[in-house]
């Protein structure tokens, strides 16, 4: 569950990765980085303000960040306007 190199952990709040298995209250391990291939689930600065766990998808010039529930739609925003934080690496559930 250790990232390569620099790392931290999110809690997840809403249910918009769950047919991936990420669920509301999981806690999820991020390996920090500022760039990310195409497919893989990043946290992804929106703005400088808005946080969010979706799946990257960059074409010509924008950024799509995909949800993994047919209930949320996909985000597209112009690339500059997205940072990537950080790529998963793990995930943690706590069970009670």
């Amino acid at each position: 569950l250790r990232p390569r190199g620099e790392g931290y952990a999110l809690s997840v709040r809403g249910d918009s990765m769950r047919d991936v298995g990420i669920l509301d209250g999981d806690v999820v391990i991020i390996e920090s980085r500022n760039q990310a291939r195409a497919g893989e689930i990043v946290v992804a600065l929106i703005d400088r303000e808005h946080a969010t766990l979706k799946r990257l998808r960059p074409r010509d010039g924008w950024i799509d960040l995909e949800s993994e529930n047919p209930d949320h739609p996909t985000q597209r925003y112009a690339a500059e306007r997205v940072q990537i934080q950080g790529v998963l690496c793990g995930l943690l559930r706590r069970y009670r």
